[in-house]
């Protein structure tokens, strides 16, 4: 594995970034400094919030099969988000936990896989796999999978209908992502308000699941992203509806709407146009 410190340096200036302000919320500019000028290959969750800011693959940067290990952990979570879960089960099958070097690398492994489990129903599998995370690997970086894994806990929770501990576990989730200076990319600070927006309209608490849905809405829009806006959308619409919000709430699902099909998603699209239905006989 080798970074490519030069390529680095000159990305950042392109994108107009001193190290300072490459380094800010995620490493010291010491460290941004040791990669480019001699090279030193950072933690693994450090390079890839790293990559996010610049807006480029790792490959772009790093010389060795980390990049393939990142594409597959990025198409999985893009497959859970479309639940799209045979695919994620066929992408995970594809990575060993014992070819993983870094603890960064085992705990996308262990929460992942515990999604698709979810996913398949194997509830038991998947909060064990959570707990690996959570008492394993929970004290190795100070990074956004340990509210992920808790969030994947409460949803594992809730699928058990013990739903007094889903909400104990959600909350823990939003107090970890609210007081902790959790390092993650804009794909997981935008996967976690999702997951917990989901778990609070499951749960009864459609404002909270608003609150939590929209911090994930200007999260993307920050970014200029669209990844997992339809389905931030839907769950506003749907929280909205719940509170009695009809106008609100069709709108939220026509910009679902939209946008599924902007990004050839297949995400809740028919679940989408039966609600707009309803509303439009409202």
């Amino acid at each position: 594995m080798k970074l490519r410190g030069d390529v680095l340096k000159q990305i950042r200036r392109k994108r107009g970034l001193s190290q300072t302000a490459l380094a800010e919320g995620i490493c010291t500019q010491a460290t941004i400094s040791l990669m480019e000028k001699q090279d030193r290959l950072p933690k693994m969750d450090i390079l890839t919030a790293i990559c996010e800011r610049l807006n480029i693959q790792t490959e772009r940067i790093v010389e060795n099969d980390v990049s393939a290990i990142n594409d597959i952990f990025n198409r999985s979570i893009d497959a859970l988000t479309n639940q799209e879960f045979e695919e994620a089960t066929r992408l995970i099958s594809q990575l060993s936990v014992k070819n993983l070097e870094s603890d960064f690398d085992k705990q996308r492994y262990y929460f992942l896989l515990g999604m698709v489990q979810i996913g398949n129903g194997d509830i038991g599998d998947a909060i064990f796999n959570f707990e690996l995370v959570l008492t394993q690997f929970s004290t190795s970086s100070a990074n956004i999978y340990l509210a992920l894994t808790t969030a994947g806990m409460a949803l594992a929770y809730l699928r058990r209908n013990d739903k007094e501990r889903a909400m104990r576990l959600t909350n823990r989730a939003v107090r970890l992502i609210n007081n902790k200076n959790l390092l993650g990319s804009l794909h997981q600070w935008a996967f976690i308000n999702c997951q917990i927006s989901e778990l609070y309209y499951e749960l009864g608490e459609p404002l909270k699941a608003i609150e939590s849905a929209e911090r994930g809405v200007e999260l993307c829009r920050e970014r200029d992203s669209m990844f997992i806006l339809d389905q931030l959308y839907w769950y506003l619409g749907r929280a909205y509806l719940v509170t009695g919000k009809t106008a609100e709430a069709k709108q939220c699902m026509e910009i679902a709407k939209s946008i599924a099909i902007a990004r050839h998603g297949k995400v809740n699209e028919q679940a989408i146009e039966k609600e707009l239905k309803k509303l439009s006989r409202n």
